[in-house]
């Protein structure tokens, strides 16, 4: 027996567990956790495992426990009448979707009036997280709570093991002054078990979404793209006018992008540039009648976060092409939103675009299929009709994520005349842009869109 083995049996007067053990004979916890299954192998203690189970709120349940459940608050401030439609962009469809659920609204021809509002179940589970509460079942599907186990080790000294403390101590170490004066001869060293199980170490490793977007760059440049990056705070020209996006379009509201206060406007690019996209949105061009009103370029100066990484590709539409060109720029993008499992204010788009002659939308849905499917793991995709003001025809991609169901992961198509011309391109291009976080949930396991950015050390494992 060596002195650390010694020291623990003489503190072992009582079953133990082995935090405790680890404080009462001064022995780090990682060696204890080696100690104990080797003094289990010769007798000398018995081990006992225990997992115990606890509920913790997650941060979506916490902020409910906090402020309330969000379909209270609805039903609460809910006055007669109102759109369904109004209330949901206000409160999040999931309020509306659980207080429709449990009768405290009706909607009736898309109008919602209040119903029966009572107790909640949920709201004490909340308050007191128990695994006998009936609302645990509710708190789980919604995310609000998860079930933690904590593992333990507890121990006893055996008959065995008494004995043992009356013998002989075993050194554990050979120590470099040992080696110098010659008294490891005199010395008695346990033998070396490879069979001992260490205490589990996590050493430090590169982060899994980084490593996965790296990967996509890599795919990317692969199948012949260059990578190009664009500003964060950008004008509005880049990130709407450019784009063909008339400056009465809801996404150009406080609720749909985040404006910056100070400075509240950026310097005006090109006089040549900002004359032809103002033609293009006030008379259009050839072929087309713009968008009709007086375009304004105080609107289009305006500095704002970038809701999406188009911008991106406006501006090197605008520096200038060499067809066929393929550019490509994964960067993060803002936008006010109600946060759930997939819906974050700050997220990650791929942006592709492809400046050819001879490009076509089959080859945009080839790409996207491709991206889907090799790239990001999706096992099943599809397609649908869909609307941008810079795009025609345009299309959304969905993908059913594992545990979520079908959720709507990028958008894309061929840009407009309108758009191109303006900026000088004179071949067809094709464009996407992808929801890179709600892909990565199906590549990496995860069915939260905020456990991409976690900082729990667990799911990081």
């Amino acid at each position: 027996m060596n002195s650390l083995q010694r020291s623990v049996l003489e503190c072992l007067e009582k079953v133990a567990d082995a935090r405790e053990l680890s404080e009462k004979s001064g022995v780090a916890y990682s060696s204890i956790m080696s100690l104990l299954p080797a003094l289990e192998d010769n007798g000398l203690v018995e081990l006992e495992r225990v997992v115990e189970e606890r509920l913790e709120l997650t941060p979506e349940g916490r902020d409910y426990a906090e402020n309330g459940l969000p379909e209270r608050r609805l039903a609460n401030s809910l006055k007669n009448g109102e759109k369904a439609g109004a209330i949901a962009k206000k409160h999040g469809a999931i309020a509306l979707q659980w207080a429709k659920k449990k009768g405290w609204v009706k909607v009736e021809r898309g109008v919602v009036a209040k119903g029966k509002i009572g107790g909640d179940a949920l709201e004490e589970f909340l308050s007191r997280p128990s695994t006998k509460s009936p609302a645990l079942k509710e708190a789980l599907e919604r995310k609000l709570v998860s079930i933690k186990k904590d593992k333990s080790l507890k121990a006893r000294i055996t008959p065995a093991g008494k004995k043992a403390l009356s013998g002989g101590t075993i050194d554990s170490r050979l120590t470099p002054d040992d080696l110098k004066t010659g008294a490891w001869h005199e010395k008695n060293y346990a033998e070396y078990d490879l069979k001992t199980v260490a205490a589990e170490a996590y050493p430090g490793k590169k982060n899994a979404y980084k490593e996965f977007l790296n990967e996509v760059r890599m795919r990317l440049v692969g199948m012949g793209f260059r990578e190009v990056h664009g500003p964060l705070v950008e004008l509005e020209f880049w990130n709407m006018d450019a784009l063909f996006m008339a400056q009465d379009h809801p996404a150009r509201e406080i609720h749909d992008v985040f404006q910056v206060e100070d400075p509240c406007k950026g310097r005006k690019p090109d006089k040549a540039l900002f004359e032809r996209v103002r033609k293009a949105h006030e008379k259009g061009i050839k072929g087309s009648t713009g968008w009709g009103y007086a375009w304004d370029p105080e609107v289009a100066l305006r500095l704002v976060l970038r809701s999406q990484t188009t911008a991106v590709s406006a501006r090197k539409l605008a520096e200038g092409i060499h067809p066929p060109e393929r550019l490509f720029c994964i960067g993060t993008v803002f936008r006010p939103d109600e946060i759930d499992w997939k819906h974050f204010i700050e997220f990650t788009q791929c942006e592709g675009i492809v400046a050819d002659e001879n490009t076509s939308f089959r080859e945009l849905l080839g790409y996207l299929r491709n991206f889907a499917v090799e790239v990001f793991g999706a096992k099943e995709i599809k397609f649908a009709p869909s609307y941008f003001p810079f795009t025609e025809p345009s299309v959304e991609m969905f993908a059913n994520i594992p545990g979520r169901g079908w959720a709507e992961v990028g958008g894309a198509g061929l840009f407009r005349p309108e758009m191109l011309e303006p900026l000088g391109v004179k071949v067809p291009v094709i464009a996407w842009g992808l929801g890179v976080d709600r892909l990565a949930m199906i590549r990496l396991g995860i069915d939260d869109i905020r456990d991409i950015n976690a900082k729990d050390l667990k799911k990081l494992r």
